[in-house]
């Protein structure tokens, strides 16, 4: 009986185990659209690694190579395509550079020594780097596949003692085949995972209250012929807690890729950081510093019903939550922002509460997305203290004003300066349509590259040890 317990109760919690699921709050999906300007990118990042890299040496015959550089780096012809179930194939079909090295003859009694160059063109190359979800759930790349091809090579001799011309074309051939791959091997992953690495996996609140947004990939990279989709956590916590445990989210779902990227929301993202803040204490609010004439007396009216044996205690104001805010995102009626909040006046001589009205504070909220960064620009928010008639509702019009500009500010607050979300520093995505869906909003846009992202990157070519 024992052991049947002790195996039920582990089969219980094994299930249990399996059974939870991080959450996928956040996707982005890259599609074909944006190949042309990945292509470029990685053709500039080509360029900027391999131009001045000085390679490793090697030997041929009785010939030893040092010192192998190459300078006047061109790519004229390339193609960036994906691979499914993998990432991306770079394949370059004419690229030249002017290649110098180091050349030691080990002749019979003697060494000889040259510093030859010559203008090469005509190579080839074909690579392919994936990307994958890493033991921290972050984003890594690796290179499976760097082949080149001098097949079609032609130069011309800047400096070569003799007619060598076979023995030169041999010789380049040699380094392309021998030594150009296992080097770039090494160079285009350790470039790729740099830009990797500064993509957020765990991105503050703008508000300094140690509010995180978790944003772990919750599965492998999908890679198909047209696209490429990352899924992340995008749940918001407090340190130092762990990120809560949730059985169920809507994750949002890619329906086109008429545009270069997507981003979807879910409105659980939105739903964790607005409990986190109610939590923290961060949605309440003292308005002693409040001079509204209207609103005192508004005040002093609503205690006149009251407690009118306190009118002669001087009051001081507070608005706070009444419970975390909730946020709703529906095909029709799009993002839909709902708070219940409170007004309390407070006796400061003895700090306890006098009277409180709550209100009901609907509003509509406009989702933008504009380099790495999401916004939540208030569009419309409509505060309504809930009264038992007319004539108080009537005397409360000015605590109605001034809700609602409360709630603005609490709004604008969380999400005024944005909440990064996983794109590279170096891609700057620019906002096209936005379409809501029951539970998740889908941003389609452009990406285009920062002048400031090219030139760290060829800062980083310089001093790859950064």
């Amino acid at each position: 009986m024992t052991s049947f317990t002790g195996s039920f109760l582990f089969l219980s919690f094994t299930f249990s185990f399996f059974g939870l699921v991080d959450p996928t709050a956040l996707k982005v999906r890259i599609t074909n659209h944006a190949l042309n300007m990945l292509r470029d990118e990685a053709i500039a990042m080509f360029q900027e690694q391999v131009e001045g890299k000085v390679f490793e040496g090697f030997q041929i015959l009785n010939c030893r190579v040092s010192n192998v550089r190459l300078t006047g780096v061109n790519v004229n012809q390339a193609h960036l395509s994906f691979v499914e179930n993998y990432g991306f194939q770079f394949v370059i079909q004419n690229f030249g550079f002017t290649l110098h090295f180091d050349t030691t003859f080990n002749l019979c009694l003697f060494q000889l020594r040259t510093a030859p160059e010559f203008i090469l063109t005509g190579a080839a190359a074909n690579m392919e780097v994936g990307l994958v979800r890493n033991q921290n759930g972050g984003l890594a790349a690796d290179m499976r596949t760097c082949q080149t091809s001098a097949d079609q090579i032609g130069f011309s001799v800047t400096t070569l003692l003799g007619n060598l011309e076979e023995n030169a074309r041999r010789l380049a051939a040699f380094f392309l085949s021998n030594a150009f791959c296992p080097v770039f091997k090494r160079l285009a992953p350790f470039f790729v995972n740099w830009k990797l690495n500064r993509i957020p996996m765990v991105a503050p609140l703008p508000l300094d209250l140690g509010i995180n947004f978790d944003y772990t990939l919750t599965r492998d990279i999908q890679v198909t012929a047209t696209s490429l989709d990352m899924t992340f956590k995008g749940q918001a916590y407090r340190q130092p807690q762990l990120p809560p445990v949730v059985e169920k989210v809507m994750e949002p779902v890619f329906k086109e890729n008429t545009m270069m990227a997507y981003v979807g929301v879910s409105e659980f993202f939105f739903n964790s950081a607005a409990k986190c803040l109610y939590e923290a204490g961060a949605l309440t609010k003292d308005l002693d510093k409040k001079n509204s004439k209207a609103l005192k007396a508004a005040l002093r009216v609503k205690q006149f019903f009251t407690q009118p044996w306190n009118l002669d205690k001087s009051l001081k104001a507070q608005v706070e939550l009444t419970e975390a805010p909730t946020i709703s995102i529906t095909q029709h009626e799009g993002f839909i922002f709902n708070i219940r909040v409170r007004v309390k006046a407070i006796a400061p001589e003895t700090e306890t509460p006098v009277f409180s009205v709550s209100a009901v504070c609907p509003g509509s909220v406009r989702v933008t997305i504009e380099g790495n960064r999401l916004t939540l620009p208030s569009k419309d928010i409509n505060c309504r203290i809930v009264t038992s008639n007319k004539v108080r509702d009537f005397l409360v019009v000015p605590l109605n004003k001034m809700m609602n500009k409360e709630a603005k500010e609490f709004l604008s607050g969380w999400f005024g300066d944005g909440v990064e979300i996983p794109i590279p520093p170096e891609i700057n995505f620019i906002q096209g349509n936005v379409q809501y869906e029951d539970g998740y909003v889908v941003v389609g846009g452009s990406l285009s590259s920062t002048p400031a992202g090219r030139q760290k990157l060829a800062e980083m070519g310089r001093n790859p040890g950064r």
